[in-house]
């Protein structure tokens, strides 16, 4: 017979999160996947919308997400920084989520927000960024974690 009380009702929850953020950057990295290949195509791809006289429409061309103005105006949570630091340091995500003690969706989900916030595609990119404009100090990318 299964367990039930607060404790498994917790364990359940925490993996129905779990399962969604696993979703949601899958999700993602699909979304990102298909807006650079759109993004490559020389005035965008061909929309199936037709206008009023029966005409095909061209789409707008899909460009990737916009970079911020300025990224030393970037603000990150202290989680964020934690992560980023720890990435600058070629920490992976699971050990990172072991010194955090978050799990590897969560730290997934750190990730994905400092790259949005930075506008960076990857986490090379993401540490390049955050070197540049001293979100994180050369000392922090050089440490062993």
């Amino acid at each position: 017979m299964p367990m039930t009380g607060p404790n498994n009702d917790v364990e359940v929850a925490l993996k129905t999160i779990d399962d969604v953020l696993a979703h949601l950057q899958v999700l993602g990295d699909v979304a990102r996947d298909a807006r650079l290949r759109l993004a490559a195509y020389p005035g965008g791809m061909p929309s199936e919308e037709t206008t009023d006289g029966g005409e095909k429409e061209r789409a707008e061309p899909v460009s990737p997400a916009p970079r911020p103005a300025d990224p030393r105006q970037v603000r990150l949570t202290r989680r964020q920084q934690q992560v980023l630091e720890l990435l600058a340091q070629g920490v992976s995500n699971r050990r990172i989520g072991r010194s955090l003690h978050i799990t590897e969706q969560t730290v997934k989900s750190h990730l994905h927000m400092i790259y949005r916030k930075l506008g960076a595609t990857d986490r090379t990119e993401a540490v390049v960024i955050a070197l540049r404009t001293t979100l994180i100090n050369g000392s922090s990318a050089t440490a062993q974690g």
